[in-house]
């Protein structure tokens, strides 16, 4: 692990996504960067891009496990397969039985990847390497709503039978991730707890957290938590400080662009700012939103609305209004340098200038 430089996966990253700009849409020179407010397609997931059996599909198309910027500016995905999107805009195939059933995704390099598998967090090479094992004890899982201790041996305590999913990495190279209802914090081999769903009464109980999760520049961890298995409510996001204090995501009740309570709308994927802040991927009956929060304000950075959506009038070399997608708007969410990318469940990898 690199020590001194922070890479979060599926949320904020401080590097420039190199692949991005000055590079030729799908081999050719159409490519130009969007301005604020635009939205551009970076890659389709099929056409003369492998189509259902290539890397781009593969990695991107489907549903998104972790989607992150690495160390060195590029875009990762990772579904069926993990890929990342080269400097020419197409997607290159990294490894693919080796993360079957893996979730969240952290790059540590472009050749060294963190995911969760199994109850366990684990480290896994594009050298062809043997996982290493970073935390999880196999065996007998804990059981979501029981009290966890403050800290661990991270290779002698079993974690939960929920999907493992790592989504960011710390200053000081320490990892996160998510555990059931629990977010831990790995570092020298020791788990750390930061971060317990409550399993109180009423509409506290029995709560894990959601995919998704997301932590930015600040050092503050979003969690989505949810007692049923869905995204659950904005209004339900949960804010944890470095300190493990926590309180629900402030959000004003009303969004200009937006219908109903900003509250209420149901989110499904997060990424953390370069600042105090947090990226939601969220919708509701009428429209799907991407939303920037920070500091108990709102403001809409990106809005398909239901019905609207016709995938052939977002394509590479040309930018479309963020605010009115054409196109159908992916599921995944992560965010660098002013930009956003969203995959997954989409036809396309695509890009939006959000500053």
């Amino acid at each position: 692990m690199r020590r001194g430089r922070w890479w979060p996966a599926a949320g904020a990253a401080s590097v420039v996504l190199l692949c991005l700009g000055g590079c030729g849409g799908g081999g050719d020179d159409q490519w130009k960067e969007p301005a604020k407010g635009q939205a551009e397609v970076l890659l389709r997931t099929g056409d003369d891009n492998g189509g259902s059996s290539g890397p781009a599909w593969l990695a991107f198309n489907g549903d998104p496990d972790g989607l992150a910027v690495g160390p060195d500016g590029k875009v990762y995905g990772l579904s069926a397969s993990l890929a990342v999107i080269e400097e020419d805009h197409k997607a290159r195939g990294i490894l693919d039985n080796e993360v079957h059933g893996t979730s969240g995704l952290v790059v540590l390099s472009p050749n060294s990847f963190v995911v969760g598998v199994r109850g366990q967090l684990v480290n896994v090479s594009a050298s062809g390497q043997p996982r290493t094992v970073l935390a999880g004890l196999p065996g007998e899982p804990r059981k979501l709503g029981q009290p966890v201790p403050a800290a661990a041996s991270a290779k002698d305590f079993h974690l939960s039978d929920s999907p493992v999913e790592p989504f960011g990495r710390r200053p000081d190279g320490t990892l996160l991730f998510a555990d059931g209802d629990v977010v831990w914090q790995l570092a020298a081999g020791k788990l750390t707890r930061l971060y317990q769903a409550p399993d109180g009464k009423g509409d506290a109980a029995g709560r894990g957290i959601a995919q998704g999760s997301a932590v930015n520049r600040s050092g503050t961890v979003y969690v989505r938590t949810s007692a049923d298995g869905s995204g659950g409510r904005l209004g339900d996001v949960v804010a944890v400080r470095r300190d493990g204090s926590s309180e629900h995501l402030a959000v004003p009740p009303q969004v200009a662009g937006v219908t109903g309570s900003t509250a209420d709308l149901e989110t499904t994927w997060m990424a953390g700012d370069d600042g105090d802040g947090v990226y939601v991927r969220a919708r509701d009956d009428s429209a799907q939103y991407v939303l920037h929060v920070v500091s108990g304000k709102a403001d809409l950075v990106a809005k398909q609305a239901s019905g609207s959506a016709s995938d052939a009038q977002c394509k590479e070399g040309y930018s479309v209004d963020a605010m009115k997608l054409p196109c159908k708007m992916p599921e995944a969410l992560a965010y660098s340098s002013g930009n956003l990318v969203m995959a997954g469940n989409a036809p396309f990898v695509l890009k939006i200038a959000a500053k």
